[in-house]
C-alpha cells in the first residue's frame, strides 16, 4: 500500500503554525509498513483540495487528509473530496444522528452551521469523532481509499488510533515495518558511515543518518511479515552496530533528549540543578516540561549580569576580571557551585554570546561554553554556534542536555 498525507489549511502556508499532524501520520504509517511517497500542503480552497485529492489518487492507493472538516465557510474539504470523486455532497443520517446527540448533550443548540458537518460525499463512510465534533470521512472506490480527518491535532489523533488504524490493519497485506534510532555523539557523520562500512548498503534493514545538533542519529527500519520477525532483523543489525561504532552510542531512542535525560536521572537517584546565562532558563524549561519531572529537578538560576553571577552563584570578581564572563572558568564555576548550592547531583551550565552584537576577536557572537559538574568531575565544552539569536540559544539549551546526558552515562559512577 502506498500514501500520501494531504495538510489543508491556509494557516500552515502562511507559516502560522507547523504541520505536526503531518510529521505525526508519517511516523504511524511508518509503523503499520505502509510507505508514504508524498506530503502535500494546501490552502482552504475547495478547488485545489479536490485536485490535490485527485493527482493523489492517480499515484496511490490511500490518501489521508487533515483540516477543514469544521462548520465554517472556509472548511470545505469533504466539498473537495466529493469533487474529485465527482460525487455531490449529501447528508449523512447515521453521521446527523451522533451529531445531534453530541451537541445536546453538550448543551449546544444544533443549527444548520453546525449540522454541516454530517454532509459528506454521496457513498462515503463517516468515522466517529472521540474528541470534537468534526466526523471523519472514509471514501473508498477502485481499490482506492481517502480518509479525511480534523485538524486539530487531538481530534485527529484520537479518530486515526481508534477508527482508521484498525480499518487499515485489516486491509493490509500483513507486512510491518518497525526501527529504531541510535544517537552517536563525539563522531561526526562521514566517520561514522566510515565505521560502519558495508552495513550502510544493507537492503533490509536499511540505515540511514540525520545529522542533529550534537548528535548523529542513525535511523535502521526493518520490514518483515511480523513484528517479531522485524524486531529479531533489529536486534542483529544493533548487534553489529554496537561492535563498531558503540564507544561513540549516546543512547537508543528518538525521544525529546530532555525525556532522555530525565530517565537516566531516575534510575541513578539522583537530582539537576541549571544555571543559566546565555539560555536565560530555556534548560531547566525543557527539563520540567517533562512530566514527573519534580523528582530530579531541584530548580535553576538564571544569572544573566556579572552582578548576579556573583550574588547568586558566587562567582568570584577576579575570575570575571581575568577570564571574563563568557569563558571556561566561569562555566566550570558556575555548574559547580549551583550543584552544591541547590543539592543536586549534577549541575549544568551555559555562558556564551548569542549576538546580534557583542562578542570578542577570540571568542565571536555563537561562543558558548557549557560546563556539567557531577561528584565525578566537571567537564567545560566550547561551541561555536551559528544562526539567529533565538537559535543560538535553543541549540545551546539543546547541546547543554546531551552533554549531560553524555556525562551521565560516562562518568556518573565516580565520586
Amino acid at each position: 500500500m502506498v500514501a500520501e498525507i494531504i495538510s489543508v489549511g491556509t494557516e500552515l502556508l502562511l507559516g502560522q503554525i507547523v504541520d505536526t499532524n503531518a510529521v505525526y501520520l508519517s511516523q504511524w504509517l511508518a509503523k503499520l509498513g505502509i510507505d508514504l511517497f508524498r506530503r502535500t500542503t494546501v490552502g482552504d480552497n475547495r478547488q485545489r483540495i479536490a485536485q490535490a485529492v485527485r493527482e493523489g489518487l492517480e499515484r496511490a492507493d490511500l490518501i489521508l487528509t487533515t483540516g477543514g472538516l469544521g462548520p465554517t465557510p472556509d472548511d470545505v474539504t469533504a466539498a473537495g473530496v466529493a469533487d474529485a470523486f465527482g460525487v455531490p455532497l449529501t447528508r449523512h443520517p447515521e453521521a446527523e444522528r451522533w451529531l445531534m446527540a453530541l451537541l445536546q448533550g453538550r448543551g449546544i443548540a444544533p443549527s444548520p452551521t453546525l449540522l454541516k458537518q454530517a454532509d459528506l460525499p454521496k457513498g462515503a463512510d463517516w468515522l466517529p469523532n472521540p474528541v470534537g465534533t468534526a466526523p471523519g470521512i472514509w471514501m473508498e472506490r477502485d481499490g482506492k481509499t481517502v480518509v479525511a480527518m480534523p485538524g486539530v491535532p487531538a481530534e485527529m489523533e484520537a479518530m486515526f488510533e481508534r477508527e482508521v488504524v484498525p480499518r487499515l490493519q485489516r486491509r493490509l497485506s500483513g507486512q510491518v515495518l518497525r526501527w529504531r534510532v541510535f544517537r552517536f555523539v563525539g563522531i561526526g557523520e562521514s566517520a561514522l558511515t566510515d565505521r560502519l562500512g558495508e552495513l550502510m548498503e544493507s537492503a533490509n534493514p536499511t540505515l540511514g543518518t540525520l545529522v542533529k545538533p550534537g548528535e548523529v542519529w542513525l535511523r535502521v527500519a526493518a520490514k518483515a511479515s511480523s513484528e517479531a520477525e522485524a524486531e529479531a532483523l533489529l536486534d542483529s543489525m544493533e548487534g553489529q552496530i554496537r561492535r563498531r561504532v558503540g564507544e561513540w552510542l549516546l543512547a537508543v531512542g528518538d525521544e525529546p533528549i530532555e525525556v532522555l535525560v530525565g530517565q537516566r536521572l531516575r534510575e541513578l537517584g539522583w537530582a539537576i540543578a541549571t544555571a543559566e546565562s546565555i539560555t536565560g532558563g530555556l534548560i531547566c524549561t525543557l527539563l520540567t516540561e517533562v512530566p514527573g519531572s519534580s523528582e530530579y529537578v531541584r530548580g535553576g538560576i538564571v544569572a544573566y549580569t556579572e552582578a548576579t553571577k556573583m550574588s547568586l552563584l558566587s562567582v568570584p570578581w577576579d575570575l570575571l576580571q581575568k577570564h571574563g564572563a563568557v569563558s571556561a572558568e566561569c562555566a566550570r564555576w558556575m555548574a559547580s557551585h549551583v550543584r552544591a548550592r541547590l543539592k543536586a547531583q549534577v549541575g549544568v551550565a551555559t555562558t556564551g554570546y548569542a549576538g546580534p552584537t557583542g562578542g570578542e576577536p577570540d571568542k565571536p557572537i555563537g561562543t558558548v561554553f557549557i560546563a556539567v559538574s557531577t561528584p565525578a568531575k566537571t567537564v567545560v565544552e566550547r561551541y561555536q554556534l551559528r544562526g539567529t539569536r533565538r537559535q543560538i540559544r535553543e541549540r545551546a539549551a539543546h547541546l547543554a542536555l546531551v552533554q549531560v546526558l553524555r556525562s551521565l552515562r560516562e562518568g556518573a559512577t565516580g565520586g
